[in-house]
């Protein structure tokens, strides 16, 4: 038997929202190898409301960071959950991929993204001069 989690890399950034996050995608993702054909769908449908919680969720800490990758992390989000909605689309057109595959797609995706996009946003938001939620406020009130 093959290694199902041999691309399932956990990133861990000590930063309790977006390793929570990460880590319950993940766990989404190691279900794939094993979900029945009928169950595929609604997996999938979860993976796509993980992500969107998730992107929204770290989509704000950048906004709020002022964190300079914002756009071009965010359109990485906006093409994963492209990517998620057209296979949720073959699947109800009985065209999809079998779940092997997208879980290896799926992973890959992750992977990259993590080394890319997150590790440099994790470093960024772990500096404690970017957070700075209270100055927006005071800015806001004197406006």
């Amino acid at each position: 038997m093959t290694d199902m989690t041999a691309t399932l890399r956990l990133q861990h950034y000590n930063l309790p929202a977006m390793d929570r996050a990460h880590h319950h995608f993940t766990a989404l993702l190691g279900a794939l190898p094993m979900v029945s054909e009928t169950a595929l769908p609604c997996l999938l449908n979860s993976l796509i409301l993980n992500a969107r919680e998730h992107f929204d969720q770290e989509e704000r800490f950048m906004l709020v960071t002022g964190y300079p990758g914002y756009e071009s992390h965010r359109r990485q989000h906006q093409a994963l959950l492209k990517m998620l909605d057209d296979y949720h689309q073959q699947l109800q057109h009985q065209t999809g991929p079998d779940a092997l595959t997208l879980h290896s797609q799926l992973c890959l995706w992750q992977d990259e993204h993590q080394q890319n996009w997150d590790d440099p946003l994790a470093q960024y938001l772990r500096h404690a001069h970017c957070w700075h939620p209270h100055e927006q406020v005071v800015l806001s009130l004197e406006s």
